[in-house]
């Protein structure tokens, strides 16, 4: 019993050891590839801040100018259905003048009758 107690004892303290062992191989990576991906997030001089602020500004004008264009669409678009409406409306007033006076030819004809 002594004896398979001193083996699970000898074989963690190898385990722990050898965990000792690779640990600082295994944070040494670790703070290795942290640091490239800190350095490649990071800009290295003020002229890729400036490109960096330039594309934004370039990215902002673009979107600006495409809302504007779709602005001016919607605009040229509701004219047109207005001019149209217009002329719809003319339409209709002229086919109720039409109307009016054919119903007028109708009430003369008939009080002729009566």
């Amino acid at each position: 019993m002594v004896e398979q107690i001193m083996y699970l004892a000898i074989g963690f303290l190898v385990a722990m050891l050898l965990a000792l062992m690779i640990a600082p191989l295994v944070h040494n990576r670790a703070v290795r590839l942290t640091t490239k991906r800190l350095e490649a997030a990071t800009p290295l001089s003020m002229a890729e801040i400036q490109a960096d602020k330039d594309q934004l500004r370039a990215d902002f004008a673009m979107s600006a100018r495409r809302l504007e264009m779709s602005v001016d669409q919607l605009k040229n678009k509701t004219a047109s259905q207005f001019a149209e409406l217009g002329k719809k409306t003319d339409a209709i007033n002229k086919m109720k003048a039409e109307l009016a006076e054919k119903n007028e030819a109708i009430l003369a004809c008939v009080s002729g009758f009566i």
